[in-house]
C-alpha cells in the first residue's frame, strides 16, 4: 500500500507515462479524427475556407486526364488563372475521386461529405508523421504528446480537416518532406548517401510545390540543410563523396533505380510546366490573374478585385513594418482561435473562446522568452531541431512578405489567415517546447502542471467545440438530423464552457 507521500510521488510519473504512451497519441488521433468528421457531415456546404472555390477547380479537372490546360477554361473566370496557377496538384488528385463518386450520384450533398471525408483522412496521416518528426528531432514522448493534443484542439484545425482544401494536403507532405531529410541527415552522420531518401525528398519537393507555392519556402529549407549537412559530412575529405554516391547507387535494386527516375523526371517536368513556363513567359514564378488574363476577366476573381478596388480607394497608411507585424501577429492568433461561417451567413466572425485564446498567448509568450534566453542550450547537439527552426524561420518569413507587399499596395491588412500557419505549428512546437523545458530544468512536476493546466484550458473551447458553441442553424446541412444533433449539443457544452461573448 502506498502512504501519501509516496502516492503524491507517484502522480508525476503516471501522468508522464500517459502524456508519452502510445494510448495517449491513438486517443489524440481518434479524437481528432471524430472532431473533424463532426464538422464534415453537419457544417452546411460551402464553408469559409474557400471550399467552394476548390470544388469548382477539382470539377473543371474532372474534365482532363492530364493535369494540362491548354488555355484558360470557359467559365471560370473566378478561379483566376487556372492555366497557370501552379497550385493546382491537390485539386487534380481530387477529381478523380470526385469523378468515381459522380458515377453513382449526382447529389452534391454527398460527394460533398465523401470528399469532406477524404480531406479528414489527409489531415489526420499528417498528425500522425508528425509524431514521427517530433520524436525523431528529439522531443521527448510526453512533450509531443501534448503538442499533439493542443495542435487538435486549435479550434481552426478540424474547421479546415472537415472541409474541402488544399491545406489539408500540405500536412502530410511537410511531415513527409522533414522525415526524407531526417534520414539523408542520419546517412551523412556516416558518411553515405541514401539516395533513395534522396530521390523521393525531390518528387516531394517537387510535387508539394505544385500542392500550393508556399511550400516553395519550406522545400528551400530542406535543400538548404541538405547542401550543408553535406558539406560537413564531407568538408575532411570530398574525394569520398563520390565513392559514397557510387555505393549508395550500387544499393539501390535496378525496380528502385527505375521507379526513381521516372517519379524524378515526371516531377520535375510536372514543376517546369507550370513554374519553368511562368518564370520565362512572365518572370515570375506566380503571375498575377491580369497578367495572364484580362481585367473583365479578373473581375469574377474574388482576391483580385479586392485587392484592385482596395488600391484605388487606398490612401496615407502606416507603412511602418514593427507596426504591422504586431498587427500580422494578433490578426493569425485571432484566425487560428475564431470561428467563421461561409458564404449563407455573409462570413461571419464569430471571437475566440477566451481561456484557449488565452492559453496559446501564455503558451507562445513562454516559447519565445524561453528560446532567446536558452538559444544556444536549445539547438546545441540539436541539428533536427536546427531544421525545424529553419523550415519555421523561413516560411514565415515569406508569409509576412507576402501579406506585407499586399497592405502596401492596397493599404488593408488582407490574407492573413491563421490556416496558413497549421504545416509550420508543430515545427514551432517543438522548438519552444525544448527551450522551455531547459527553462524548467530538472522542475518535472512544474512541466506536468504546465502542460496539464493547457489541456485542460485548450479543452474550454477548443478543437470542435468551439464550432458547436459559435455556431447556429445556419452552419448545419438543412437535415433534421444534423440540426437536432447540433442543437443538443450546443445545449449540452453551454453550461460547461466558458463562452465570453458570440457576438462582436
Amino acid at each position: 500500500m502506498y502512504n501519501d507521500e509516496e502516492r503524491m510521488k507517484s502522480i508525476p510519473s503516471k501522468l508522464t507515462r500517459l502524456l508519452g504512451s502510445r494510448q495517449f497519441f491513438y486517443g489524440v488521433v481518434l479524437f481528432f479524427i471524430f472532431e473533424s468528421i463532426w464538422v464534415a457531415c453537419s457544417a452546411v456546404y460551402p464553408m469559409a475556407f474557400d471550399e467552394d472555390f476548390h470544388l469548382g477547380i477539382i470539377k473543371i479537372y474532372s474534365h482532363h486526364w492530364l493535369p494540362f490546360l491548354e488555355a484558360q477554361p470557359n467559365n471560370a473566370a473566378q478561379f483566376g488563372a487556372l492555366q497557370h496557377d501552379p497550385s493546382y496538384l491537390f485539386h487534380y488528385l481530387m477529381s478523380f475521386p470526385y469523378r468515381l463518386i459522380s458515377l453513382f450520384t449526382a447529389d452534391q450533398t454527398i460527394q460533398v461529405v465523401v470528399l469532406r471525408l477524404l480531406n479528414v483522412a489527409l489531415a489526420a496521416t499528417g498528425v500522425v508523421l508528425f509524431r514521427k518528426v517530433l520524436l525523431r528531432a528529439g522531443t521527448s514522448a510526453p512533450l509531443a504528446g501534448t503538442i499533439l493534443a493542443l495542435f487538435v484542439l486549435v479550434p481552426i484545425m478540424p474547421l479546415l480537416a472537415g472541409q474541402i482544401n488544399y491545406d489539408n494536403l500540405m500536412l502530410p507532405v511537410v511531415a513527409g518532406m522533414c522525415l526524407l531529410v531526417f534520414r539523408l541527415h542520419a546517412g551523412f552522420a556516416k558518411r553515405e548517401i541514401d539516395l533513395r531518401a534522396f530521390g523521393l525528398l525531390a518528387v516531394v519537393c517537387l510535387l508539394g510545390s505544385l500542392v500550393k507555392y508556399p511550400f516553395l519556402p519550406v522545400a528551400a529549407a530542406a535543400a538548404l540543410f541538405v547542401v550543408a549537412n553535406a558539406c560537413l559530412a564531407f568538408r575532411s575529405n570530398f574525394k569520398r563523396l563520390p565513392l559514397a554516391l557510387e555505393r549508395g547507387y550500387r544499393e539501390l535494386t535496378p525496380k528502385v533505380k527505375i521507379g526513381l527516375l521516372v517519379a524524378v523526371v515526371l516531377s520535375t517536368g510536372l514543376f517546369l510546366q507550370r513554374y519553368g513556363v511562368n518564370a520565362v513567359r512572365y518572370h515570375t514564378l506566380v503571375p498575377k490573374c491580369d497578367v495572364v488574363l484580362s481585367e473583365d476577366q479578373c473581375e469574377a476573381y474574388g482576391p483580385w478585385i479586392r485587392n484592385h478596388e482596395l488600391a484605388q480607394a487606398k490612401q496615407n497608411i502606416d507603412k511602418s513594418p514593427l507596426n504591422y507585424t504586431l498587427q500580422w501577429v494578433q490578426s493569425l492568433h485571432y484566425r487560428l482561435f475564431f470561428m467563421v461561417n461561409g458564404p449563407q451567413d455573409s462570413y461571419r466572425n464569430y471571437p475566440p473562446l477566451p481561456l484557449p485564446s488565452a492559453a496559446a498567448i501564455v503558451i507562445v509568450i513562454s516559447g519565445v522568452v524561453a528560446l532567446l534566453l536558452y538559444r544556444q542550450a536549445v539547438f546545441r547537439s540539436r541539428p533536427l531541431l536546427v531544421f525545424l527552426g529553419l523550415i519555421a524561420l523561413l516560411y514565415c518569413s515569406v508569409l509576412w512578405a507576402d501579406n506585407y507587399s499586399q497592405y502596401i499596395d492596397t493599404g488593408e491588412p488582407v490574407a492573413i489567415n491563421g490556416r496558413y500557419l497549421l504545416p509550420v505549428l508543430m515545427p514551432l512546437a517543438a522548438v519552444f517546447g525544448r527551450a522551455m523545458s531547459i527553462a524548467l530544468g530538472k522542475y518535472t512536476s512544474l512541466k506536468l502542471l504546465f502542460a496539464s493546466v493547457a489541456l485542460l484550458l485548450f479543452l474550454q473551447g477548443g478543437g470542435v467545440l468551439s464550432f458547436i458553441s459559435r455556431s447556429d442553424e445556419l452552419w448545419d446541412w438543412p437535415n433534421s438530423v444534423v440540426i437536432h444533433t447540433n442543437n443538443a449539443a450546443r445545449r449540452a457544452l453551454s453550461p460547461v464552457l466558458v463562452e465570453g461573448n458570440k457576438y462582436y
